[in-house]
């Protein structure tokens, strides 16, 4: 029997589904990327904001298509889609066998099973679980990088969000099991080892009674002398002296913050609920960037939140300017039900979100390209992540200041080295988000 899984959302997410492929994949099913070969269909959903669950509604329908045009007997649903309307789904879409909740993943073979045998069901619960290395996985990321989620969950009661609903409390795994499944992945090529979890800087607080993410960066750091260690979701209230020393000391480890602040205005960050103000938030930036000189920052804004004025959205832009992070992105806020932020007064309409998205999205434009234009002349350690899928010509690959999918690529044509070798790239041209740039001589590691 073989069965095809599509991963929509956060890489988070991307590792719930590469568990559940390890776990089918270990009692006897053949994974296929080929939809129209499949037995089982999978689909692992976020349901964050409207446009993850308009996405998730249109990939339902495009899959169960294949009942009709394929091989499949079953069409399945999992994730935050599923924990969050699995009973209403299970009447609306009488497409879909089964909706599993983001806490009962780990029984996903159970749940093939079922299907395969006529049942129709959801399954869902509080959720708890969290894996650990005694799970199998199926990378499906390319063979050089791998995302470890190394807490699951959150606690810090966002009012715009519903993920504490969705992933239940925050809980940490044990840096033993953590490290176990690092060394793992690096025995079997994994190059680029990037640490995720709902709020990365939390880790370790539940299991350890104290902050414990520069302990276990150290630690992940150590494991190979040519690894790159990198973490996202870093919450800007947390940063310990420790973290802040281990980051700007450990060669390994890459000086790439991300750190996702929503806004500045003081106002808007009390009604968001987000811990921490405008003037902590720039004593932090300044703390960061005194100790690692070479930091890169990214980071993510909300607009259109209820009651941002003309005035407050203002004070964001003249923020970003002052500022001027590498990495910028802007989200129009999604009033979500079930959330204190969706019964707000002061609803802004969407063509004004839309519009200051839009604002917000060239100041940074402008500024990233003043960024990218500074590099031009540099040389820099860019891991190859291949071939170009724009063209068989050229080769693309990141340096440390560049997160796989969500930053800008370096496209390189003189050489095509391997995929996962780290070479020195001098940077020769520049746009706004990308770079160009020529090997200059061999691998360094």
């Amino acid at each position: 029997m073989k069965c095809g899984m599509i991963s929509l959302g956060c890489p988070k997410n991307l590792v719930d589904t590469e568990v559940m492929l390890g776990l089918l994949k270990d009692s006897g099913y053949e994974i296929t990327p080929r939809a129209e070969e499949a037995d089982v269909l999978i689909i692992n959903t976020c349901a964050f904001i409207d446009e993850a669950k308009e996405e998730a509604i249109e990939n339902i329908f495009d899959m169960a298509r294949f009942k009709e045009i394929g091989r499949c007997k079953g069409l399945i649903v999992t994730g935050c889609l599923s924990q969050r309307y699995s009973n209403e789904l299970l009447h609306e879409l009488p497409e879909v066998d089964a909706f599993v909740g983001s806490g009962e993943f780990h029984r996903i073979v159970e749940v093939v099973e079922k299907v395969l045998d006529g049942q129709r069901f959801s399954l869902r619960s509080e959720p708890d679980f969290i894996y650990d290395h005694t799970f199998s996985r199926v990378q499906t990321t390319p063979g050089h990088i791998a995302y470890i989620k190394i807490a699951e969950g959150c606690n810090n009661r966002c009012s715009y969000c519903i993920i504490p609903e969705l992933r239940g409390r925050f809980r940490s795994r044990p840096i033993e099991s953590i490290l176990y499944e690092a060394r793992a992945l690096v025995k079997n090529g994994v190059k680029e080892i990037i640490l995720v979890a709902q709020d990365t800087t939390r880790y370790g607080v539940d299991i350890y009674g104290e902050y414990s993410l520069a302990r276990l960066l150290r630690q992940v750091a150590n494991i190979d002398g040519s690894l790159w260690v990198r973490a996202l979701y870093m919450y800007p209230t947390r940063f310990t002296d420790e973290l802040i020393e281990v980051i700007a000391s450990e060669p390994a480890i890459c000086n790439y913050i991300d750190l996702p602040l929503q806004h500045i205005d003081d106002e808007l960050l009390s009604k968001m609920r987000r811990q921490g103000r405008s003037k902590e938030i720039r004593s932090l930036i300044a703390r960061l960037r005194t100790s690692i000189p070479d930091i890169v920052f990214r980071t993510s804004f909300i607009v259109g939140f209820p009651g941002e004025t003309d005035e407050k959205f203002r004070s964001l832009l003249d923020f970003m300017k002052e500022v001027e992070f590498e990495r910028v992105g802007v989200f129009k806020y999604s009033q979500e039900e079930r959330t204190l932020a969706g019964e707000m007064p002061d609803q802004i309409d969407d063509e004004v979100k839309e519009e200051r998205k839009n604002i917000a999205m060239e100041v940074q434009r402008l500024i990233s390209r003043r960024h990218n234009h500074k590099r031009i002349g540099s040389v820099e350690e860019v891991l190859i992540d291949g071939r170009s899928d724009e063209s068989p010509l050229v080769t693309v690959g990141r340096s440390k200041g560049e997160a796989p999918e969500i930053d800008g690529l370096i496209y390189i044509g003189n050489q095509h080295p391997a995929p996962g070798e780290v070479k020195r790239v001098k940077i020769i041209d520049s746009g706004d988000y990308d770079l160009v740039g020529e090997i200059v001589d061999g691998s360094l590691k």
